[in-house]
């Protein structure tokens, strides 16, 4: 049994222990004090910010209530656009199934204007191989025009037959022996020395007064000259073309006459007659402006033809063109080929070196043209109707496509002469063509049969020049 020293050292024992746990009580709870005392002091500032945040909520709410009706807004237009597109969603199902449907027709046209490209390059080289040519005119123009700046009578210049041809002073009686020199003497202002022409004569319409009036002589035909009655006439100067008319030059130039024979095979010869009567008559300087004029409209008339086939696609016009009845057609060194060519269109028998001969109505069918030209020969075989019959009508022509496609014109008055005078109005006869065979080109929509001067006055194409 423990003693009573023991016991008391126990006792005093559990009393130290006791202040000690009730000073740690003490202490816990004076740090709870603390503790609670710093939430109150959060708590506090929270509830302040709270306070702060309902106010800005207050007025914020009006904000907020007028988004709301935006977003309401926007959500119903959303709708609307959704329920369009849905319907443009329908609309594109049924463009793709059209575009489905192109997509066969598109690889057939692609295989069509590949076949085309080969004959649409072919067709832009010719016509650049003229226009080179009226280029290198041009620079021959510019290189002549210094010379004659320095030149004077008497001029010394080499004619188509090859023969050196002095002219001793300026020309001031002058003979023609060709309706297209006519026209050059007028146009470049030499009409008024004008004494003599051939019969057949009639542009500019002054001509046909002189000649009633008796200010200009006829010394007959083209084709068949009266000698006597161009030695009537004193000439200084006798201007003719090469083909039957040179037997008349060597026959006058042997009777001491000044003869000059003018070149009148292609538009390359056309420019150049132009110039050298103007210079041999002294209006070099009209001259010019006449071939600058002819210019203009050869080239903006090619430059339309070449911009709607580039366009369209479309295969160059063929063409036959008939000068006289009985197959009379043109080959590539006639100028009217050249009209033919400069208009866009290809002549079927560009190959063909002469001039002027008889095609076989075999190679005209086996050509197969898209277009029949014909000269009325100013009535001499009837009217036109009658021209058209007599092409239409021929044995096995009637599977050609011009007939089948009703693309048979005669040219007839002012618009045949300009076809077959190797002159100034030539441009005229390629902006004239040029309708004739891409009529859809210049906005035509209707092509008569009868080409003459009034379609040319309704398309605008001018029936002189100056």
């Amino acid at each position: 049994m423990p003693g009573k020293a023991t016991i008391l050292g126990v006792a005093i024992i559990a009393l130290i222990l006791s202040f000690i746990a009730l000073g740690f009580m003490y202490w816990q709870n004076q740090s709870l004090k603390a503790l609670i005392a710093k939430q109150n002091e959060e708590l506090n500032k929270l509830t302040q910010k709270l306070g702060s945040i309902e106010k800005n909520l207050a007025s914020n709410s009006g904000k907020i209530e007028d988004i709301g009706q935006k977003v309401s807004s926007v959500a119903s237009e959303v709708g609307s656009v959704k329920s369009s597109v849905g319907s443009v969603a329908n609309n594109l199902q049924s463009v793709q199934s059209g575009l489905n449907n192109v997509q066969g027709s598109v690889k057939e046209l692609s295989n069509t204007v590949k076949s085309v490209t080969a004959e649409v390059k072919s067709l832009a080289e010719r016509l650049a191989s003229v226009t080179s040519n009226v280029t290198l005119i041009q620079d021959q123009i510019k290189a002549v025009q210094k010379q004659v700046e320095s030149m004077r009578y008497p001029l010394t210049l080499t004619d188509a037959l090859g023969r050196q041809v002095t002219i001793p002073y300026k020309p001031q009686r002058i003979v023609s022996t060709a309706p297209s020199i006519t026209e050059i003497l007028f146009l470049v202002g030499a009409g008024s020395n004008v004494v003599g022409v051939d019969k057949f004569s009639n542009y500019p319409p002054i001509v046909k007064e002189l000649v009633r009036n008796g200010t200009i002589k006829v010394v007959g035909g083209f084709s068949t000259l009266n000698i006597e009655a161009i030695l009537m006439l004193k000439p200084d100067i006798v201007f003719m073309t090469t083909g039957v008319q040179e037997r008349y030059a060597k026959e006058l130039a042997g009777m001491g006459i000044t003869v000059f024979v003018l070149p009148t095979r292609d538009m390359s010869d056309v420019f150049s007659d132009i110039l050298t009567v103007g210079l041999i008559t002294g209006h070099f300087d009209k001259a010019l402006k006449v071939v600058e004029e002819m210019r203009n409209i050869i080239t903006s008339t090619r430059l339309k033809v070449e911009e709607y086939l580039n366009k369209t696609g479309g295969k160059p016009v063929k063409v036959y063109y008939e000068i006289y009845p009985d197959y009379w057609t043109v080959g590539r060194t006639s100028f009217i080929n050249d009209i033919i060519m400069l208009a866009g269109g290809v002549n079927i028998f560009e190959n063909e070196t002469s001039s002027y001969f008889v095609a076989s109505p075999e190679a005209v069918i086996a050509a197969n043209p898209d277009v029949i030209l014909m000269n009325y020969n100013y009535g001499y075989f009837g009217t036109v109707n009658n021209l058209i019959k007599r092409i239409t009508s021929r044995e096995g022509w009637a599977n050609i496509t011009a007939i089948k496609d009703g693309r048979v014109y005669v040219f007839s008055g002012v618009a045949e002469d300009i076809m077959v005078r190797p002159g100034p109005r030539a441009a005229l006869a390629i902006a004239l063509m040029a309708r004739v065979l891409y009529p859809q080109a210049f906005g035509i929509t209707v092509v008569p049969h009868n080409i003459n001067e009034t379609v040319m006055q309704e398309w605008g194409i001018p029936t002189s020049l100056g």
